[in-house]
């Protein structure tokens, strides 16, 4: 490769090509857009699932918890996303003042001779004066973004000056470029500059350059944080270069003329060159980079300055053999690239979408193992809530029992009162069922309470009829007098008076005769009694153990049932939404999936083309 190549032959060479730069942008425009409008139904779709979802729980649930960090995770997501797609479209609106030029972006840290070389580029010196620009009208800078770091560049300083500005502190604070037939050069803000703001400007238009041609100063070369900035952009496909900027030196020597010491700018040693750029070789090699497709090349645009005229000395200066790559890269690659690069950064962003995705998976993941703990924990809960909820209202049937007792010898009316009672009772078992569901519940979802299914209190429950056990005795009442001695006497006289017509003996006769016949007819002396009905016990402590049976068992199935149907129909309806969400995230994965085919595709048609 011829190293001797002037700066008007490149720049006359690009001339030639800035009709053949036709790109790629409107495909890429297309899938963007495509995208854009698969991103915006996921978001949607995925932002009406987790409302839903948040509806049903209260603050305090853990599933509730689980979906603030999904939807945490969906807003931060969200928010890179729409860095990245903001970035996507400027970059696609920066490139597309730029479609009939190769688009060279010098890239690297502060005071690394980014903005000397860009001037040298364009005026064939590093800080041209107001006399050197006079009468050029060929060249054009611009301005694009600032950040308006302190001590930067001002808004549309290049523009107005007609250059790059140098010698400052933070001499670059802005993207500026400036343009000629074929050709674009952009200069970026310094990397790790005191002001953050400037190597993120200049990290974000990265992507959409052609060409990258990334400096480091020949005085500290291959500085790991160079090497990381290198292993990224070449993870990025970007075709790069690495320039030793600076690779001369000061020599004292003498003016014969005027006869004074005098300091002359040389180029540094070939061998040292050759070392550093070897140096930098392994230093990227020990990174784990593929060094067969970069080229380091050292040069000094103040040495090319100071001998434009001599061939020899630009080769030696190495802007010879930049000039020359720049040609070869623009005649025999500039085209693929230019058209390429627009396609893949849309792959590479596609790719960077991907594997955000896989965050929503986790995130639905989390949220599907989080279900299953509140399944579990909640039905550790029912036990306790149950045994509490008994004891209560074991202590309120009780407290009725005792009140009863005292009208145990009513059977009707204790009967009545046990009626009057259930009401009660039915009434405090809701309370308690309520309020054991919501010591369970409250932690799990929302209204619970008015999805409370009072099968309870709109049941017949039949309760056990009071009876009282009766015995029948005879009582004595009186007693009745004895007939026989009235009888005898009046037998007596009637026996004699009869005996007297038969004489004296004849009415003894009859006498003893009549008395003894009338005894015969006449009654004994006996106790007269009455029947009555004795009380004798009741089953009213049986009837007491039956309804708290009934009771307790009843509490037991009630609150049983209720959370095993409300828990379950809450966790199903979370089930189903974790599942819908973890749909909507591989459709849209299969969508981006689609898309980077696409972009790949195209660019494997360009790559033969």
């Amino acid at each position: 490769m011829s190293n001797e190549m002037l700066r008007e032959d490149l720049l006359t060479s690009f001339e030639t090509l800035e009709m053949q730069f036709a790109s790629s942008l409107e495909q890429a425009k297309e899938l963007d857009k495509a995208f854009a409008a698969h991103y915006s139904q996921f978001h949607s779709n995925l932002a009406g699932l987790l409302a839903d979802a948040q509806e049903k729980l209260p603050e305090t649930s853990p599933l509730s918890q689980s979906l603030a960090g999904f939807i945490n995770g969906l807003k931060e997501i969200d928010s890179g996303w729409k860095a990245k797609l903001d970035n996507q479209n400027k970059g696609l609106s920066f490139r597309k003042n730029f479609e009939d030029s190769l688009l060279v972006y010098v890239y690297g840290k502060v005071k690394s001779g980014k903005s000397s070389l860009g001037n040298y580029m364009a005026w064939g010196h590093t800080n041209p004066t107001p006399a050197q620009q006079a009468g050029n009208t060929t060249l054009k800078y611009d301005s694009h973004v600032n950040t308006d770091a302190e001590n930067g560049d001002a808004h549309n300083e290049a523009a107005l000056q007609g250059k790059f500005r140098v010698d400052a502190t933070e001499a670059t604070s802005s993207i500026q470029s400036f343009r000629l037939p074929g050709l674009t050069w952009v200069d970026s803000p310094g990397l790790h500059s005191v002001r953050s703001q400037n190597g993120e400007l200049a990290k974000a238009h990265a992507d959409h350059a052609d060409l990258i041609l990334y400096t480091m100063k020949s005085d500290a070369p291959g500085r790991a944080s160079d090497l990381n900035e290198i292993r990224q952009l070449l993870g990025k496909e970007k075709e790069i270069m690495l320039l030793l900027t600076g690779s001369d030196k000061k020599q004292h020597g003498w003016d014969e003329v005027n006869e004074v010491p005098v300091d002359i700018c040389v180029m540094k040693p070939a061998q040292d060159r050759q070392m550093q750029q070897d140096f930098v070789k392994r230093e990227l090699e020990a990174e784990g980079v593929d060094t067969g497709r970069v080229q380091v090349l050292s040069l000094s645009a103040r040495y090319a300055e100071l001998h434009g005229n001599d061939p020899a000395a630009i080769a030696d200066s190495g802007m010879g053999q930049l000039f020359t790559r720049l040609k070869q890269i623009s005649q025999e690659e500039g085209v693929r690239m230019k058209r390429a690069v627009p396609m893949t950064n849309f792959k590479n962003f596609l790719s960077g979408c991907l594997v955000e995705v896989e965050k929503y998976q986790a995130l639905t993941a989390s949220l599907a193992t989080m279900i299953a703990t509140v399944d579990q924990d909640v039905k550790k809960q029912i036990t306790p809530a149950v045994r509490l909820a008994q004891s209560e209202l074991r202590q309120t049937i009780q407290a009725s029992f005792n009140e009863l007792a005292a009208s145990r010898d009513d059977e009707a009316g204790l009967n009545s009162a046990l009626l009057a009672a259930q009401k009660r009772w039915d009434s405090r078992m809701a309370t308690l069922t309520g309020d054991a569901l919501e010591a369970i519940l409250n932690k799990a979802m929302k209204a619970f309470k008015s999805a409370v299914v009072t099968t309870w209190t709109s049941s017949s429950l039949t309760l056990p009829a009071f009876s009282v056990e009766k015995v029948t005795e005879q009582i004595p009442e009186g007693y009745t007098k004895s007939t026989r001695s009235r009888n005898g006497g009046l037998g007596a006289l009637i026996g004699g008076g009869i005996g007297m017509l038969l004489g004296p003996a004849g009415a003894a006769i009859g006498a003893t005769l009549g008395a003894g016949l009338g005894s015969m007819t006449g009654d004994s002396a006996q106790q007269t009694t009455r029947t009555i009905e004795m009380v004798v016990g009741d089953n009213l402590s049986e009837v007491r153990n039956r309804i708290l049976s009934l009771y307790l068992d009843g509490i037991e199935n009630e609150i049983t049932t209720q959370v095993g149907t409300l828990l379950s129909t809450l966790l199903n309806e979370m089930e189903k939404d974790c599942s819908q969400l973890n749909h909507e995230v591989e459709q849209f994965k299969r969508a981006i999936g689609r898309l980077k085919q696409q972009a790949e595709q195209q660019l494997t048609s360009e790559g033969n083309a």
